[in-house]
């Protein structure tokens, strides 16, 4: 995701200098986003990293998210309107690349928001929900050049791993 010559980046931002921090913003900052993604991320690559925005429909998540990843970025809440929110975040972060970790239900909502308004796309599994919808991001993927990615970590977490060991001897 985050490598100097990652499609992502080569495609979209070709004037990105290698040294420049990929800006991310995220929406949903639950355990999966904020302890699985977030301070990962950030533990492991403060000097290529920067997040700009996290947006969530619960206001006090979305605050603790921002101590538990490591970062000072902007939050962005609202539980009655989180489509306008979450467009918000985006206009006013001009984030590289979007991370939805949402509810698995929204998935779809924020993908296709997201490359509607020209920024790619790193998702939590599952993608989407249904066939339909899978339909509806690869139709706006080639209508943008956006691009979504499907990322599923927790099966190289450390117990994930050891355990497959034990099992493969």
């Amino acid at each position: 995701m985050i490598h100097p010559l990652s499609e992502v980046q080569a495609k979209v931002k070709p004037t990105i200098h290698p040294a420049a921090k990929l800006k991310l913003a995220m929406v949903g900052t639950g355990s999966r986003g904020t302890s699985m993604w977030g301070r990962d991320l950030m533990r492991r690559y403060p000097d290529r990293i920067e997040f700009v925005g996290l947006c969530d429909t619960n206001p006090g998540r979305v605050e603790a998210a921002k101590e538990i990843i490591g970062t000072n970025c902007r939050t962005y809440s609202d539980l009655n309107n989180p489509m306008p929110v979450f467009e918000k975040m985006i206009a006013e972060t001009k984030p590289d690349l979007v991370m939805v970790t949402s509810v698995d239900a929204t998935h779809n909502d924020y993908i296709v928001r997201s490359m509607e308004l020209g920024v790619n796309v790193l998702t939590e599994k599952p993608m989407t929900t249904d066939e339909k919808k899978v339909q509806q991001i690869l139709d706006v993927e080639q209508r943008t050049g956006m691009k979504t990615r499907v990322g599923h970590n927790a099966r190289y977490s450390p117990h994930c791993s050891r355990l497959w060991e034990l099992l493969r001897a």
